[in-house]
């Protein structure tokens, strides 16, 4: 029988899986923004997108680009 004393080598193991999820998940929150999966340069592409296929006016597209940069009237 082994006595491993305070080691043991599979609670070592878990511990390195759980710290490489976590940094795993960091990287990734990290990239994508932060906690916001959608960042204001995707939607402001989008809009442009819209009206160059003209889904919406350039009234509209000046007040949701307004809303989007979190300018009020």
């Amino acid at each position: 029988m082994h006595h491993w004393g305070y080691f043991h080598p599979f609670g070592l193991i878990f511990f390195l899986i759980i710290i490489g999820f976590f940094i795993t998940r960091m990287i990734l929150w990290r990239r994508k923004g932060g906690m916001c999966y959608h960042n204001q340069s995707d939607a402001l592409s989008i809009l442009e997108s819209r009206l160059v296929r003209g889904e919406i006016t350039g009234e509209e597209f000046n007040e949701i680009k307004m809303t989007l940069k979190g300018e009020n009237k």
